[in-house]
């Protein structure tokens, strides 16, 4: 009998590992060994996995079960408290790199108005994983820009629920767009109330009852049971199963039971992320390096741009010092992880060529591999500019 599935997963956790802890010993984030893994492992690198279809199944895996992960941890209470910067400066972020990168690439490329916005969703979000991780690992947090960095993050991770549901209108798929925007609000309205039903009446009831059995593992095995039976519904009313995921792991959160989930999820938190990074890796073709370097770099310094004035436009709308706008915005500067979920999803609408879809997973790759670097230095661009105007001066 052959073990595919085993085989496959100890090949990708194999290799990750001694990746990781070369990794390690070269000083460079873990999420980049991760990246380098799935490289190694695509049906363009190695013969290992032949079929790209699994490779896709791999990849909508680690998105449904992160997504997952990060509703359940989802604080309104938090969001409260830094509501303003989450309100005004996400808000801000995310249209004015909507518009910059929209008007930018129009006014350049000359592709489809649909195409420009769709490059504009893709480039609005920023790597939520990398930078908290790394905010968190050098104890900036709590710093004022770290603090705004947060909200800004937490506006991007709800934002990727409407931005998903905008990809097959601008596309053009189910005809007038008014009644497509229209038909589509009925059945965020009509999940919006199924979930609070569940969450209201349902789950708590359920979780109650799974409580009484005084067993972790089968607390857990419910908690499954949730997530994709939640993520198939969303499924079924024509939405996608990380959408799905994302409500599932909401709805949790608002119980009594939020922090035993966190708890029972915790140790696989990582390799849950590990597992999206590994998949999104496997996807990219090394040959774009030597066919398109020259898109790469341009791509590269142009999303890294657009981004950084994109984040210190929106602290200053805010009326932030320059020290603060500067640290957010070239920390934010990179494509974050669920601009691949949008980008698998444009390239089934066909709003991004393959061939462009292989320059942005570069690009992505190269942005959040000098993230770390770049959001640990952050508090030194501003010292360092002021030192370079007065000399120049």
């Amino acid at each position: 009998m052959e073990h595919h599935i085993l085989l496959n997963i100890c090949a990708i956790f194999g290799v990750a590992t001694a990746v990781v802890i070369i990794c390690r010993f070269l000083k460079i984030r873990y999420i980049i060994g991760y990246l380098i893994t799935g490289i190694l492992l695509s049906p363009n690198t190695s013969s290992f996995f032949t079929d790209m279809e699994e490779v896709d199944v791999y990849a909508e895996i680690g998105v449904i079960l992160l997504l997952f992960t990060i509703g359940l941890e989802f604080s309104f209470d938090k969001l409260k408290k830094i509501k303003h910067y989450v309100l005004g400066g996400g808000s801000a972020q995310v249209f004015f790199t909507i518009l910059l990168t929209a008007v930018l690439i129009w006014l350049t490329m000359r592709p489809s108005w649909e195409e420009s916005i769709f490059w504009g969703f893709l480039y609005a979000l920023s790597s939520t994983a990398i930078v908290i991780k790394t905010l968190q690992d050098t104890n900036k947090i709590v710093t004022p820009h770290g603090k705004f960095i947060l909200a800004v993050l937490l506006f991007q991770d709800i934002m990727i629920v409407p931005l998903m549901l905008m990809i097959p209108i601008i596309a053009g798929v189910g005809g007038n767009p008014l009644s497509a925007f229209g038909w589509l609000l009925g059945k965020v309205v009509l999940m919006g109330g199924i979930a609070y039903l569940l969450a209201r009446f349902v789950i708590p009831y359920f979780l109650k009852n799974v409580m009484k059995i005084q067993s972790q593992e089968v607390f857990l095995i419910a908690l499954i049971f949730l997530v994709t039976g939640i993520a198939l519904l969303t499924e079924q009313l024509g939405l996608s199963l990380a959408l799905g995921a994302f409500i599932a792991g909401l709805i949790i959160a608002e119980t009594n039971y939020d922090h035993m989930a966190i708890t029972c999820f915790l140790p696989f938190r990582y390799v849950f992320m590990s597992f999206f990074f590994i998949s999104m890796g496997m996807l990219l073709n090394y040959e774009i390096f030597l066919t398109d370097l020259g898109w790469i770099v341009f791509w590269t310094l142009f999303a890294f741009a657009v981004k950084a004035v994109a984040g210190i436009l929106a602290v200053k709308v805010l009326g932030l010092e320059w020290k603060t706008a500067l640290a957010v915005g070239f920390s934010i500067a990179q494509i974050g992880e669920f601009s691949f979920v949008l980008a698998q999803s444009g390239l089934q609408y066909e709003l991004i060529s393959p061939n462009n879809y292989q320059i942005f997973l570069a690009v992505s790759i190269i942005l959040m591999s000098v993230t770390p670097f770049i959001v640990t230095n952050a508090e030194k661009i501003h010292p360092t500019l002021q030192k370079m105007m007065i000399k120049n001066g």
